[in-house]
């Protein structure tokens, strides 16, 4: 009996995550995503237009031709951010597979598939909750409740005859996420009681000596510095990612408090929070004004610009993207005009790659030109640092652990981390993008 294990991306780099499972002739695909840093200067319809190959030439997506003639039982999404969603409508259709997340993730996954342009995607969208488990061709599909940055973050187990292999792609063990349960210890406590146990085990912040703070720390810095902003009572600018429900939660709850308006302009941050509301995964004031078109920004911004300092803006534009509302504004695209000491928070982190800095560099640079106050990093990761990876390990005691959505120096955190444990040598796997791992049972 034999389980094979082969990444097709987001191994020795960050983003473009897919990962196949073979538990005897049953395959299974973890994730779709699509590598942000190759396509940056593309918008969605440019990427709903574009074909498969050249995607897959300019590193966009995964190169999936060694795993397309399988017959595939189900692919699983693990969260609803791009790098791991964003491929779906360039390769889904070729497997003749239902694809299962939790519900929030279903429906953005919906969105990236109604945004394809070249390719009829059929498969069926179908939700599971966190805590829920499913059967597929004999293989058990289970959906345990994890904490990351965005809501409903699944670690998906697959029990199997020839053993289990957890999926903790994408992880922070938050106590306090704000939205949501935590990380469900007990459950992944169990799994060491199976047979045969393999981790796959995210290393995107892996090598970082220190503890990630939890969403609920992420709060109070908010508090203080939104605080200390409004008091100087100028204007008062917010951005953060657009799928981050429970930071965006924060700064509305952050405004009333300090007695400002908040309003939220951008099409990708109104489209998710929209999704969050209907899925009872939040409760936002039924009188917040969210504004997702152009049209409609554009008239929000020219009817708060003379008291400005009665409002906070939740704007998209935190990598500097050339077409969010921050960077319009800061381009006198808009009706509103940044003055003296106006305040921008920027709540994210720069996502690393060269184009990204450049843009919000570059956008920096314009707000400051223009006399905008910059508050740069309020901000804490959703991702595990070393002892959060450690952690995990301890809880889940897998027998075997491979590191993955890395770049080599990452991955090999990992694999040090376990070494310092007692794993040995051949429990630790690191695998390259199409490098196949059988583990017999």
């Amino acid at each position: 009996m034999t389980i094979e294990i082969m990444p097709l991306g987001g191994l020795g780099e960050i983003g473009k995550n897919m990962m196949t499972l073979r538990f005897d002739d049953v395959n299974l695909i973890v994730d779709m995503g699509i590598k942000l840093e190759n396509i940056l200067g593309l918008d969605d319809s440019d990427i709903g237009k574009m074909s498969r190959e050249k995607l897959i030439e300019i590193g966009g997506i995964p190169n999936d031709s060694k795993f397309r003639t399988r017959d595939v039982s189900a692919i699983l999404l693990t969260h609803g951010h791009l790098d791991h969603i964003g491929a779906i409508g360039k390769l889904a259709h070729e497997y003749e597979a239902p694809i299962y997340a939790t519900p929030f993730t279903t429906e953005l996954a919906r969105h990236v598939v109604k945004d394809e342009r070249v390719f009829d995607v059929k498969n069926e969208l179908t939700p599971i909750e966190n805590g829920e488990s499913i059967e597929v061709d004999g293989v058990e599909i289970e959906f345990i409740r994890g904490t990351h940055s965005i809501p409903q973050t699944a670690l998906p187990a697959i029990h199997s005859s020839e053993g289990t292999v957890l999926c903790a792609v994408e992880f922070k063990l938050d106590e306090n996420p704000l939205i949501g349960g935590s990380t469900d210890y007990e459950r992944l406590s169990q799994l060491s009681n199976d047979d045969l146990l393999i981790s796959l085990v995210c290393a995107v912040r892996a090598d970082e000596p220190n503890p990630t703070p939890s969403e609920a720390y992420a709060k109070k810095i908010l508090m203080e510095k939104m605080t200390e902003a409004s008091d100087r009572g100028k204007g008062l600018f917010v951005t953060c990612f657009s799928t981050h429900i429970a930071r965006i939660k924060s700064i509305v709850e952050i405004s009333h408090k300090i007695e400002r308006k908040p309003i939220i302009l951008g099409r990708s941050i109104k489209r998710q929070c929209r999704i969050a509301i209907e899925l009872g995964i939040v409760d936002l004031p039924s009188d917040l004004v969210m504004c997702g078109r152009s049209g409609s920004v554009q008239n929000a911004l020219k009817e708060i610009k003379d008291s400005r300092e009665n409002y906070t803006v939740i704007a998209t534009g935190h990598q500097g993207e050339p077409n969010a509302t921050l960077s319009r504004i800061a381009d006198n695209r808009t009706p509103f005009k940044i003055q003296d000491e106006d305040e921008v928070i920027f709540s994210a982190s720069v996502i690393p790659n060269p184009l990204n800095e450049a843009n919000r560099d570059l956008l920096e640079a314009k707000l400051e030109a223009q006399g905008a106050r910059i508050h740069r990093d309020v901000h804490v990761s959703g991702h595990a640092g070393q002892p959060g990876t450690r952690e995990l390990i301890e809880v889940v005691n897998p027998d075997h652990i491979i590191p993955v959505h890395g770049t080599p120096e990452k991955l090999d955190a990992v694999t040090n981390i376990g070494r310092k444990m007692g794993y040995s040598s051949d429990q630790l796997h690191l695998l390259e993008n199409g490098e196949s791992l059988e583990l017999n049972t």
